[in-house]
């Protein structure tokens, strides 16, 4: 009985004389280093990694830099992709805004969604293609910075074009042209 009492009086002690063990996780893409799930600039890290108790202490509550995701829909029913002039409704408090002005203001479209009419209103559009409410989503990653657009020369935006408008398009009898620069954002 008197072994036994040892045997459980000494992980007790080493648990209390022994500091704690610290690990984290670390992964590293070029200057960005990721500790923990958090994001850190290569100097930063380096900051972080030579005194540890950086890591412990509270950061000061970042502002908000707003949301990341949002969906963006057209207010009337199309019988093709809307052109770059028409205005979408924004959720996320971002108001009215024209595919450009999303551009401009950091956000990126990651998908384009159709959405029929209900069966209340009319399917067709006068020309007899079929009528689609447009939605984007759209989302802004890690580094937003707001910038003005004298800032930001229209080559530096980033231009993808829309399959989907592309194919409502020129099943349309759009051409080519017509319909690339009507499609791109």
């Amino acid at each position: 009985m008197k072994h036994f009492s040892l045997l459980l009086a000494l992980p007790l002690a080493l648990a209390i004389v022994a500091p704690p063990a610290l690990a984290a996780f670390v992964f590293r893409v070029g200057d960005t280093v990721y500790v923990d799930g958090k994001r850190y600039n290569w100097e930063e890290w380096k900051k972080i990694r030579d005194n540890p108790d950086l890591l412990k202490q509270p950061a000061a509550a970042a502002p908000a830099a707003g949301p990341r995701a949002a969906a963006c829909t057209t207010a009337i029913y199309y019988d093709e992709f809307p052109s770059e002039d028409e205005s979408f409704q924004c959720t996320a408090g971002l108001g009215v805004l024209t595919r450009e002005q999303i551009l401009e203001k950091g956000w990126n479209v990651d998908f384009v969604e159709r959405i029929p009419p209900p069966n209340d209103q009319p399917a067709q559009s006068p020309r007899g293609l079929p009528l689609y409410l447009y939605k984007l989503v759209i989302s802004r990653y890690g580094g937003y910075r707001p910038e003005s657009p004298q800032q930001r020369t229209p080559s530096s935006i980033p231009r993808s074009i829309d399959t989907l408008c592309m194919n409502d398009c020129l099943g349309s009898s759009g051409t080519k042209e017509v319909c690339e620069d009507r499609c791109t954002y």
